[in-house]
């Protein structure tokens, strides 16, 4: 007897690793195909538009979009300068604040360039020659209005090529998170586009992929490495990394999720402490969805069978929001407060980014579309 109860306790747990969903699966509604050639690095979601941002092989690029996919505006980055856009952020105003790389050109003298003639029929323009793209070692911050029209540029200069990876905005300033070939790195900025001291976060196995930025001028950083943090030792093969940075800046707080034999990673957070990320081990593949608490304790945790990460967002009325593929489809989960699922919905492919904002709604960016959650 006592067998029987215990392998039914057992298939109990392992059952709670995956939730049961007794709601209908309702299909997401696809808003906008994406052409295969468009370069998109991100999506936001205000209170008039979807934004999409990315780079072009001329410049950079952001572009509003209304509710049913079509064009509002396009705002244009073509300084003549070699630069690339990699993440972005909507501040309390509404403002657009992209986060990249820039750096001044750099040309090799060398003789005149021929003038285009009847040996050119396509009339190919020829560019300078011994141009080349110098690395790009500017930390660079881009500010663009709701409208449109650019409202700031800024830059940090740095001694080796940079990428970040997150950036986060709200009242008290800017926090963002880069990769360098040397390790992670943190760094803040005011509103005005004035940069703090930055922080090195690890050594070459730490990678942040995200950035939330506190009310205090505090940040918490997510990522995924190997290293030691605060005396916290690595648990599994790798471990997702959560670490609080004060306004100083200095490393305050680190806590480790992780499990022997396995790969873990945070890449996607709510400003409430939802995070979202994957396990993956020798006998499983699983997104993770937990939610913390101030002091960085979960709260609640579920984990689904995935191929891809889950990304998280914030929804209205204590309503949360997460999304991951598994083998070419995918799945939206809406939570209460209490982690207790609400609904699902599906649609194709795996998801890259979501946003929700509660004029506008929830859209998610899957790589070849864009789809909405229908409004009741």
């Amino acid at each position: 007897m006592f067998r029987k109860i215990t392998v039914l306790l057992s298939a109990l747990l392992i059952i709670s690793t995956n939730p049961l969903i007794a709601a209908p699966v309702a299909p997401l509604t696809i808003v906008k195909a994406i052409p295969m050639d468009q370069d998109i690095a991100g999506m936001l979601v205000g209170d008039s538009a979807i934004y999409l941002f990315g780079n072009t092989p001329t410049g950079g690029y952001v572009t509003a979009l209304n509710k049913d996919g079509s064009q509002k505006w396009l705002h244009s980055f073509s300084d003549l300068r070699a630069f690339t856009i990699s993440a972005g952020a909507l501040d309390v105003s509404g403002d657009i604040w992209l986060a990249g790389a820039s750096a001044a050109p750099i040309a090799i003298a060398g003789a005149a360039n021929p003038s285009p003639t009847a040996t050119n029929p396509d009339g190919v323009v020829i560019g300078d020659e011994g141009a080349i793209r110098p690395d790009l070692n500017n930390l660079t911050l881009w500010k663009v209005s709701s409208a449109g029209s650019g409202a700031g540029k800024y830059e940090l200069p740095l001694t080796a090529p940079v990428l970040p990876t997150s950036l986060s905005v709200n009242k008290s300033g800017i926090s963002i998170v880069a990769w360098q070939s040397a390790g992670s790195m943190f760094v803040a900025a005011d509103l005005l586009g004035k940069f703090g001291k930055p922080l090195r976060v690890g050594k070459t196995t730490t990678t942040l992929d995200k950035v939330i930025r506190n009310s205090d001028g505090s940040s918490i950083l997510l990522g995924s490495g190997t290293e030691l943090f605060l005396g916290n030792k690595a648990i599994g093969i790798r471990d997702g990394l959560i670490v609080k940075v004060d306004g100083s800046p200095k490393i305050v707080q680190s806590v480790r999720s992780g499990e022997k034999g396995a790969t873990r990673n945070w890449a996607s957070a709510t400003s409430s402490l939802l995070l979202g990320g994957y396990l993956k081990s020798k006998t499983a593949s699983l997104a993770t969805i937990t939610k913390f608490g101030t002091t960085l304790k979960p709260t609640w945790t579920v984990r689904y069978k995935a191929t891809s990460s889950a990304v998280v967002a914030n929804g209205a009325s204590s309503t949360t929001y997460a999304a991951y593929g598994n083998a070419g489809s995918g799945t939206l989960i809406t939570f209460d407060k209490n982690g207790k699922v609400v609904s699902t919905n599906s649609f194709f492919d795996q998801p890259i980014a979501m946003a929700f904002n509660k004029t506008f709604g929830l859209y998610i960016y899957t790589g070849s579309s864009i789809y909405s959650l229908p409004t009741k």
